[in-house]
C-alpha cells in the first residue's frame, strides 16, 4: 500500500495531518539507526547530507520539517524498484538470491524447481550459504547438514554433497572467490610473480604455519578475494539491480542540488575528458572512500 506523502508539501506544519505524517515517516526512522544512534537527517535544512542522533533529527524535523523536494525516501527504507514477489514466506529475499534468481539465461536442468517445491535450486542454495555465513557454521557442520538434506529427500535431488560443491556451484555463475595466501606480517600477497614462493619476497618469513607437513599445508594467512567484473555483470542481470547501475544518467533530477557523485567536478571531468565512455550509460564509475574522502575512478 502506497505511503501517504500529501503531507510534505503542506505550508501549515502545525496541522493534524502533517503532523500525523511527521510521526509516521520519524517512526519508519526508528528501524535505520546506527549502532552509534545516529541516522540521515532529512530535514529541510541538513537534507539527507548529516548522520546525527535519532533524537537529535527528531528535533530537526520539527523545527525544519521535511525537505519537499524528497519525495521518494531512498536513504529512509523505501525502494526504488518494487520488491520482489516472494514465494516462500518464511525465508526473506535477499540480494544474492535476488541475483542468482534472475540468471535466466544460464539456467540448465539441475537449476530447475527443488524437488517440486517452490523455488530453484539455486536460490535454495544462496539462502543455505547466506544462513552459514551468518550464523557462522564451520564447514563440517555444514556438510553435516547437506548430507542430512540429502537423505531426507529424494532420489535425484541436486542439494549439492558438500560446501566444496557448493562454493564450487556459486563460482560457475560469477559468484565465488579467489583465495590467496598472504605473509604473516602482511608483507606480501603470493599471488601472480610470487604465486610459488615459500617465503616471503620481503622479510622472508615463511609461507606455510608448519613447513614440514606432509601433504597440503596451511598457510598463515589466506586473503578472500572477490573478483569485481563478474559481480558487475551480475549487477545488469538482475531485474533489481539493473535500473540502479543507469541511475545516474536516466534517474536523477536536474535542479542543480549536489546529491550524488553524477553532480561533482571529478565526475563533469570525467565525461569531459573521455567522452566516448560518458556517452554509455552503462558504463560506471567505482568511487574509493576513505576517511570521507572520495576518488571517483573509471
Amino acid at each position: 500500500m502506497p505511503v501517504d506523502k500529501s503531507w510534505i508539501t503542506s505550508s501549515d506544519r502545525s496541522s493534524p495531518e502533517y503532523e500525523q505524517g511527521l510521526n509516521s515517516f520519524i517512526k519508519l526512522c526508528e528501524g535505520l539507526v546506527d549502532s552509534k544512534g545516529n541516522v540521515r537527517c532529512a530535514c529541510a535544512k541538513c537534507y539527507n547530507t548529516q548522520l546525527i542522533f535519532f533524537t537529535k533529527m527528531k528535533y530537526h524535523m520539527y523545527a525544519f520539517g521535511l525537505c519537499p523536494s524528497y519525495t521518494r525516501w531512498v536513504y529512509h527504507g523505501e525502494r526504488i524498484v518494487p520488491p520482489a514477489i516472494v514465494v516462500d514466506d518464511d525465508l526473506p529475499r535477499n540480494d544474492m538470491a535476488g541475483i542468482v534468481n534472475d540468471i535466466m539465461e544460464e539456467r540448465t536442468e539441475e537449476d530447475t524447481n527443488l524437488d517440486g517445491t517452490r523455488f530453484s535450486s539455486l536460490d535454495f542454495l544462496a539462502k543455505l550459504m547466506l544462513i552459514k555465513v551468518k550464523n557462522k557454521w564451520t564447514n563440517s557442520s555444514f556438510n553435516e547438514i547437506l548430507e542430512l538434506l540429502k537423505s531426507s529427500h529424494p532420489e535425484g535431488n541436486t542439494i549439492p554433497p558438500s560446501h566444496y560443491i557448493a562454493k564450487k556451484r556459486l563460482k560457475n555463475i560469477g559468484l565465488g572467490y579467489e583465495s590467496i595466501d598472504v605473509c604473516k606480517n602482511d608483507c606480501a600477497l603470493f599471488w601472480k610473480e610470487h604465486h610459488s614462493l615459500q617465503n616471503c619476497p620481503v622479510c622472508n618469513e615463511s609461507r606455510w604455519v608448519d613447513t614440514n607437513t606432509k601433504g597440503k599445508k596451511v598457510p598463515h594467512k589466506v586473503l578472500r578475494y572477490f573478483p569485481l567484473t563478474p559481480r558487475l555483470r551480475r549487477l545488469y542481470c538482475s531485474r533489481h539491480t539493473a535500473k540502479d547501475m543507469t541511475w545516474h544518467s536516466t534517474g536523477r533530477a536536474e535542479e542543480g542540488t549536489m546529491r550524488h557523485p553524477v553532480d561533482g567536478f571529478t565526475w563533469k571531468e570525467i565525461d569531459k575528458k573521455y567522452p566516448n565512455f560518458s556517452s554509455e550509460p552503462r558504463n560506471v564509475r567505482l568511487g574509493l572512500a576513505a576517511d570521507g574522502l572520495i576518488h571517483l575512478v573509471t
